[in-house]
């Protein structure tokens, strides 16, 4: 079995049938001890504000399309949180998005680690677990 690569993620998508593929496939995978789903960047943003310094998660897994506050939004806000919250975070960008511009723009953001096309596969967890490996 392979060993988790991060003790907690949190995957942000606003859409149900993709938070439930992607976490069985994260779970599937072995990916994580401990993983959150929330439906908007707001929530997001919200919860790594709130949650215990332990369980913040080291991974997340961030949809650009969603209402309300989208993903660039979220971007935008994470950027402006403490160091003691973005510190050892990685943002994976998991998006329905194939627009050059949206991929350009995510991969100029230092927070961001990858810009992975939708839907959620082992082949690309490894390659995650590759880069993280290679960022450790």
């Amino acid at each position: 079995m392979v060993d988790v690569c991060a003790d907690s993620v949190l995957l942000v998508d606003d859409n149900d049938i993709d938070l439930f593929i992607n976490k069985k496939i994260i779970e599937f995978n072995n990916f994580t001890n401990k993983l959150v789903s929330l439906s908007s960047g707001k929530d997001a943003l919200n919860y790594l504000q709130n949650v215990d310094k332990e369980a913040l998660p080291q991974i997340i897994f961030l949809d650009l399309n969603m209402p309300l506050s989208d993903g660039f939004q979220f971007l935008s806000e994470f950027s402006k949180l403490g160091k003691s919250i973005r510190s050892g975070m990685s943002i994976v960008v998991l998006t329905s998005s194939n627009n050059p511009n949206d991929k350009d723009k995510v991969e100029k953001n230092s927070d961001v680690l990858y810009f992975l096309s939708k839907p959620l596969n082992e082949e690309k967890l490894q390659i995650i677990r590759d880069r993280i490996k290679h960022t450790a």
